[in-house]
């Protein structure tokens, strides 16, 4: 029996991180028919390397020596979280298929809730994937608490528009307001994460009456939307050029953007479930989650 070591990840783990990260949602996603959520191996490589490189994230690697041969660091599961704003967003969390019973996702859940604990966040969010009951009952048993059933969509961009509404790329000058919005409807705002996808350019506003109602990071599943009412977060829809990864995620509850995806011609392609653990306030307004949270 070898012993499971738990440690801060580093740039030089990047590639052997995305392939793991490739791996096991593979491995996951073959075995119940569905799509794969990591995309291929070069998309998986590149996620992991773009958010080790983000400031912000906090990552960790669990290493069991001897216990695969052949394996670069013996590297058996890795997991990341979002700390930028008062709520912190753990994902990806990936375990080697070859050493799903070595106790690596518990020991990188546990670190990470831990450290979590000691920084003394507000809350802690992550997004399940439903099919999967193994990673359900350890959150589960860890404390997390089912907020909310997800739905990814994914098709051609083709649904109608809304009238006086109007879609434009979001400038610094915006933050302001968006996070604002973000706080009516959310208890609270994620600024950081926001800046940065309007410096990287995919973050939108959109506008009624002259008023900034409603933005979005990007549409896809990576990026989070928010708007004052259904109206803003369909006119983001509306507007988007594509659905980027798998796809984006609906709170299955709102029948309304339930039902503009479904007359835009856009297909549930799987269902994800949205766990929590501390603060967590019931959005008052429209909004999409990422796959972070």
């Amino acid at each position: 029996m070898t012993e499971l070591q738990i440690r801060e990840a580093t740039s030089d783990d990047a590639q052997v991180c995305g392939r793991l990260m490739f791996d096991a949602f593979e491995a996951l996603a073959t075995r119940h028919n569905f799509p794969i959520e990591a995309g291929t191996p070069e998309f998986a490589d590149f996620q992991i390397k773009a958010m080790l490189d983000t400031d912000g994230i906090y990552s960790l690697v669990a290493e069991r020596d001897g216990h695969i041969a052949e394996r670069d660091g013996h590297i058996v599961g890795s997991a990341l979280q979002d700390e930028r704003g008062k709520i912190v967003g753990i994902g990806p969390v990936c375990v080697d298929p070859a050493a799903s019973d070595a106790g690596a996702g518990r020991a990188l859940m546990n670190a990470l809730l831990q450290r979590s604990r000691e920084r003394d966040v507000a809350g802690v969010r992550l997004v399940q994937t439903a099919y999967n009951y193994r990673s359900f009952s350890l959150y589960a048993k860890l404390g997390f608490a089912v907020r909310e059933l997800l739905s990814v969509f994914q098709g051609t961009p083709r649904g109608s528009a809304i009238p006086g509404a109007v879609v434009r790329p979001a400038t610094p000058d915006d933050i302001a307001a968006c996070d604002e919005i973000c706080r009516q409807v959310h208890g609270h705002d994620r600024h950081d994460e926001l800046q940065h996808w309007v410096n990287v350019g995919t973050a939108r506003v959109v506008e009624r009456g002259g008023q900034i109602t409603g933005y979005a990071t990007g549409i896809g599943y990576t990026w989070h939307a928010v708007g004052k009412a259904d109206d803003d977060v369909i006119a983001l829809l509306a507007s988007a050029d594509e659905f980027t990864g798998l796809g984006f995620l609906v709170p299955s509850r709102n029948t309304r953007l339930m039902a503009w995806c479904f007359d835009a011609g856009l297909k549930i392609v799987q269902q994800s479930t949205l766990m929590t653990i501390g603060l967590y306030n019931e959005p008052k307004g429209a909004w999409l989650p990422s796959i972070g949270y």
